[in-house]
């Protein structure tokens, strides 16, 4: 089962309503992410699997179709590999 979690090397810094910027040293690169990017971020801070984030993700956004918040989750992630996000599969 695949869990995905934030590089602990990577900084994110809050950007208000704009959501937050991401940086990793490492890399030095950063990335922008939106409002619901800065929430799934904090989720990250533990090891979550896509459907626990989604689970999240729905209840916090009141969002009935969780099969369109698992979609555009799952691309989010994506995106966001390997350079911020990290996935752990056991």
């Amino acid at each position: 089962m695949k869990r995905y979690m934030v590089n602990s090397v990577v900084s994110c810094r809050d950007e208000g309503e704009d959501g937050a910027l991401l940086f990793n040293p490492d890399l030095d690169r950063a990335a922008l992410i939106n409002p619901t990017g800065r929430l799934i971020w904090d989720v990250l801070a533990l090891p979550h699997t896509v459907e626990e984030i989604t689970n999240h993700l729905a209840e916090k956004l009141n969002i009935t179709d969780a099969a369109v918040v698992a979609k555009d989750l799952e691309k989010f992630l994506e995106t966001l590999q390997p350079d911020y996000i990290l996935v752990d599969q056991d």
